[in-house]
C-alpha cells in the first residue's frame, strides 16, 4: 500500500505534538487516535510522519544533507534534551542527562569559605 503525499489533520496534529517534545504515545492520544500505542508505533515507522516532524522541530534551518555536517550548539542541546526525554533505554536517558546537568553546572559542589578571612596590614615602613 502506497503512502500517501499529505498528511490527514490527525497526523498533522500527531506531528505537531510529537515536535512540541511530547512522547509518541502521548501525542497518538492528544491527536485522538483510539489505540494510542500501536497507532504511535505506525506512525513513527512512516517517512513521511518523520520528515514532517523534523521540519516542524527545525522550521528555519533544514537539516544538512552532508553527514560530515558539524552540529551546531543548539542542534545537540535539542537532540540531548530528546534523547532525554525519549528514548525506551534508561542508559541512554541517564547519560544525556548527565551530559545536560554537566553543561549548566548541576553537579559542582559549592565551595564553603574556610572560616573567616583576615586582612592583616603591616606597617613597617620606615
Amino acid at each position: 500500500m502506497a503512502e500517501r503525499k499529505t498528511l490527514t489533520e490527525k497526523q498533522e496534529l500527531f506531528c505537531r505534538y510529537c515536535a512540541e517534545g511530547k512522547r509518541p504515545k502521548e501525542a497518538a492520544k492528544l491527536a485522538g487516535y483510539r489505540q494510542a500505542e500501536t497507532m504511535a508505533k505506525k506512525l513513527m515507522q512512516m517517512s513521511k510522519i518523520q520528515k514532517a516532524i523534523e521540519k516542524r522541530k527545525y522550521p528555519k534551518k533544514e537539516k544538512p544533507e552532508e553527514e560530515t555536517a558539524v552540529a551546531e550548539k543548539e542542534e545537540i542541546l535539542c537532540f540531548l534534551t530528546e534523547m532525554m526525554r525519549e528514548d525506551d533505554d534508561p542508559k541512554l536517558r541517564m547519560k544525556a542527562a548527565e551530559l545536560l546537568g554537566k553543561r549548566e553546572s548541576l553537579f559542582e559542589r559549592e565551595k564553603k569559605p574556610e572560616g573567616k578571612s583576615r586582612i592583616i596590614i603591616v606597617d613597617d615602613l620606615p
